[in-house]
């Protein structure tokens, strides 16, 4: 390789067409964000301390705790698309304190301390995100009404049981377990058999957060460039070197925090999937079906199948509906996956089971978008090359929340600082790694089908249904 520079991937490859991919990205007052206008794009050839590949909450976290960390530290930040367009931009803007599946999935994975120690960052890092939104006044419609988990099941039964067993083994006080008359005096939803409330919990405007915080990135000296598709990274004695169509960044040290796009890179590809998640939205709600509903705090719910639905209100007083399929995409983000008109409709399918009262009204939107995850469900911050490129991703669906944390990760990694942040399992667990294809892909879409059919008959079927359902236990 010239100047023994070793070219680590591509950053992202093209796949197909795109369109705007959601209605968080294009309800912007500014008449043109439904058309992803740029921001100021690579020009030559950058000397910079820091290059971070991805412009969503992973990249603009850690730029701006970096930049605050060390003001003379020079950052860019190179987005292929607009900051947000992918996972980012795209989400239910639920963030919570979960890292996993859930609080008892994090203690079998991980034990009570380090589950306690990742639980407690993330409850401080949901403070942080309220007070730096609050700080910078960025408008996204942040709230805190909390997370109502639901069961709609005898399984789910389970899971709910075991997340307060999980909570009172490490002394927590912040789940309450909830009776179904008690859900029901929250939301006025068919089949809620129990539930707990988790009250550290916000809502967002993800689209709204990921430009604050790219406003608030930029004022702070980093320079984020939009419409900047990255080609290729190499990782040299002198540094990393980002080339792209415009120009090329060169580093000291770079991170990639492109999530799901990150599966062109095969040395993380080797641990992380793809799957392709799908949010429909309900039109504008009137006075009278908000009081049909009930739902007077406005809080996040989420029910306890392994494939999870979850539902929130929207600023604008919509219902926003998500979850149920999760198919796995084996050549990574597919926007040809992005509006699947099966899956809305299963959605629909779930969303009129759970809300009959609503049979008048509408759904007037439906996007979907990839889904970083790994084996274990947690996410992952490391060195991809040592000391000079890192990586931080695989949020598996829970991201708004846990990104922010690795922000501080991330900067950590970094600028070299040992904190008990690099203590925590998501940087020291070793990442369980996945089979090459074609059998990678048989194996995750056979789970996927039959984890999918377990949710959807109340239990698993069949002798891979009930091992793939025992292994999550």
């Amino acid at each position: 390789m010239p100047n023994q520079e070793e070219m680590v991937g591509t950053a992202h490859r093209d796949v197909g067409d795109r369109t705007a991919p959601s209605w968080w990205l294009g309800r912007s007052p500014d008449p043109t964000a439904a058309r992803l206008p740029a921001g100021s794009r690579l020009d030559g050839d950058v000397r910079c301390d820091v290059v971070i590949v991805g412009g969503g909450f992973t990249g603009l976290w850690s730029a701006i705790r970096l930049a605050e960390a060390d003001p003379g530290c020079a950052v860019v930040v190179l987005e292929r698309e607009c900051v947000g367009f992918g996972a980012s931009g795209r989400n239910g803007g639920f963030a919570m304190t979960m890292v996993g599946r859930s609080l008892h999935d994090l203690v079998r994975k991980v034990g009570p301390g380090p589950a306690l120690r990742v639980h407690r960052a993330m409850v401080q890092t949901l403070d942080e995100i309220e007070g730096f939104c609050r700080a910078e006044a960025i408008a996204a419609d942040l709230s805190r009404p909390g997370l109502l988990t639901v069961s709609n099941g005898p399984e789910q039964d389970v899971r709910i049981r075991q997340d307060l067993e999980a909570a009172e083994r490490l002394g927590l006080n912040d789940l309450r377990g909830v009776s179904a008359a008690g859900c029901r005096e929250l939301l006025a939803a068919q089949g809620m058999r129990c539930g707990h409330v988790e009250d550290a919990a916000l809502l967002v405007d993800p689209a709204a957060l990921v430009r604050g915080l790219a406003a608030a990135a930029r004022r702070r000296g980093v320079r984020v460039l939009e419409r900047t598709p990255v080609e290729e990274v190499r990782v040299g004695p002198g540094g990393v070197r980002a080339l792209t169509r415009f120009g090329s960044v060169r580093a000291d040290r770079g991170l990639i925090a492109t999530n799901a796009y990150a599966h062109a890179i095969p040395r993380l590809r080797r641990f992380l999937f793809t799957v392709c998640a799908s949010i429909t939205l309900t039109e504008p709600l009137t006075a009278a079906q908000w009081a049909q509903v009930g739902w007077e705090r406005r809080m996040g719910v989420e029910d306890r199948r392994v494939m999870p639905h979850f539902h929130r209100p929207t600023p604008d007083g919509r219902i926003l509906w998500g979850g149920r399929d999760a198919p796995h995409s084996p050549i990574g983000p597919d926007p040809r996956r992005d509006r699947d008109p099966r899956i809305l409709r299963r959605l629909e399918e779930t969303f009129r089971q759970t809300f009959p009262q609503l049979a008048d009204v509408r759904l007037t939107h439906g996007w979907g978008g990839p889904v970083a995850a790994t084996v274990s469900c947690l996410p992952r911050a490391g060195w991809l090359r040592g000391g000079r490129l890192a990586y931080a991703l695989g949020y598996s669906g829970h991201g708004v929340g846990p990104s922010a944390l690795m922000g501080r990760v991330v900067a950590d990694l970094l600028l070299g600082r040992a904190t008990e942040r690099l203590e925590l399992p998501l940087v020291t667990r070793r990442a369980v790694p996945l089979p090459p294809e074609p059998l990678r892909g048989a194996i995750l879409g056979m789970a996927q089908r039959a984890l999918q059919a377990a949710d959807d008959h109340g239990g698993a079927r069949g002798p891979v249904g009930r091992l793939a359902v025992r292994l999550l236990r």
